[in-house]
């Protein structure tokens, strides 16, 4: 296990890929590019990724940026987050220049993110209870008064991401767990460390950030076990057709997930929508606008910026053979932007009619299980800042995390 190895050893594991990603980008693959994750606006490297259609990466991946493809290779059970093998879901020690397993770049299994489909199918039925729309929609007016209050203790200049999407969203999830008043202490702390899990598995990151993100997990994962065990997290509690260790899995996916990916999407709606003149007045106006101006805003800017699975066997795909154990990655944000499946791709359109062929999934694979949690505090959070603040603008540039392919998780969104 990586939470066993030294930091020599750790350090090492992650350097090596990171040169890996380093060298192939250098030499132009679009998908090595992306992964590096620098300042660069990643877009322009899904255009090119599309234009080569489904091709090879030079870093071991099958990669598509086609909205049609993409959209068969999601809906397709054959494809999983995880490796056939039992055990966790890493390669520590490959020759990467033999064997480029880049994918699972750290164990994140007590996150929960590398479960095949067919279980986040099982638990999102056992979740329904708390994490189904109809279920968050019930609880609308305590979701948009908890934005509200986080908003109101905000001065005229504030950063939306540390002061007011993170707060609120992990006071939101927490009121939906039932957490008790001393876990919700340390949520922050913990949110600390687990805010770059979605992204450090495929890039790799800063060994200090590695040990934080890894320790994270292994005490969330303890605190949510003892909640469970004792019945101490209510809403987890009235979960009656959920196991234990279910219970556990869905509480640790509505944090992961349920804070950063809000979060993220929040900033990146926002940022959609002041972009786009007259578009924050509309809903000011018109809060039930917020829901499709969210949606589409979300097709620009996917909180999650591309999904990669395994084949779990033999494929073809588009007369092409992916064997069993390839990695495939799906470029969303670039297949969002396909021409051949949406009318004037680049505009903002919020009643588009193909806004439903998105590719967004809020939550990658574990979409099932946290879409709604998403989706429902995202829209919130929209709407209470439109009507609170009509006059929001940036106060200067939104700066984005290094080392964060798939997020593009944003560090500072200054706004007045």
């Amino acid at each position: 296990m990586l939470t066993e190895q030294t930091n020599s050893e750790l350090g090492r594991h992650l350097l090596t890929i990171r040169g890996v990603q380093f060298i192939f980008g250098a030499q132009g693959d679009p998908f090595a590019m992306i992964l590096r994750a620098g300042d660069d606006e990643p877009l322009g490297h899904g255009a090119r990724a599309r234009e080569l259609g489904l091709h090879e990466s030079s870093i071991g991946a099958w990669v598509t940026a086609g909205r049609e493809l993409g959209a068969r290779i999601l809906g397709d059970a054959r494809f999983s987050p995880r490796h056939a093998e039992e055990g966790p879901q890493h390669h520590p020690g490959v020759d990467v220049w033999e064997n480029p397993l880049l994918c699972h770049v750290v164990p994140l299994d007590d996150a929960h993110l590398n479960l095949d489909p067919a279980a986040y199918r099982k638990l999102a039925e056992a979740a329904a209870p708390l994490l189904s729309a109809e279920a968050l929609e019930a609880r609308l007016p305590e979701i948009e008064a908890v934005y509200r209050e986080t908003l109101a203790a905000r001065g005229e200049r504030f950063d939306l991401y540390r002061d007011f999407a993170v707060p609120a969203a992990l006071r939101a999830v927490a009121d939906v767990l039932g957490l008790p008043v001393e876990t919700r202490e340390r949520l922050a702390d913990l949110h600390a460390g687990l805010a770059t899990a979605l992204d450090a598995g495929h890039c790799p990151q800063q060994l200090a950030t590695a040990r934080a993100l890894l320790t994270a997990v292994t005490d969330l994962s303890a605190e949510l076990t003892g909640l469970v065990d004792a019945g101490r997290a209510t809403g987890l509690a009235a979960l009656s057709g959920a196991s234990p260790q279910d219970a556990v899995a869905i509480g640790a996916l509505a944090v992961v997930v349920g804070v950063e990916v809000t979060a993220t999407a929040v900033c990146n709606a926002v940022q959609v929508l002041l972009d786009h003149p007259g578009q924050w007045e509309r809903i000011g106006q018109n809060p039930e606008l917020a829901g499709a101006a969210v949606r589409e805003a979300l097709r620009l800017a996917p909180p999650l910026r591309f999904e990669s699975r395994i084949a779990r066997e033999r494929i073809e795909l588009d007369g092409k053979t992916v064997e069993e154990g390839r990695r495939v990655v799906v470029l969303v944000d670039a297949a969002n932007r396909d021409p051949e499946s949406f009318a004037d791709p680049d505009a903002f359109v919020p009643d588009r009619a193909d806004g439903d062929r998105s590719l967004t999934l809020l939550g990658g694979p574990a979409a099932p299980v946290t879409e709604a949690l998403v989706r429902v505090q995202t829209e919130a959070a929209v709407r209470v800042l439109a009507e609170l603040r009509p006059g929001l603008r940036t106060g200067a540039e939104v700066l984005h995390r290094m080392r964060s392919a798939v997020l593009r998780g944003v560090l500072r969104f200054p706004v007045a």
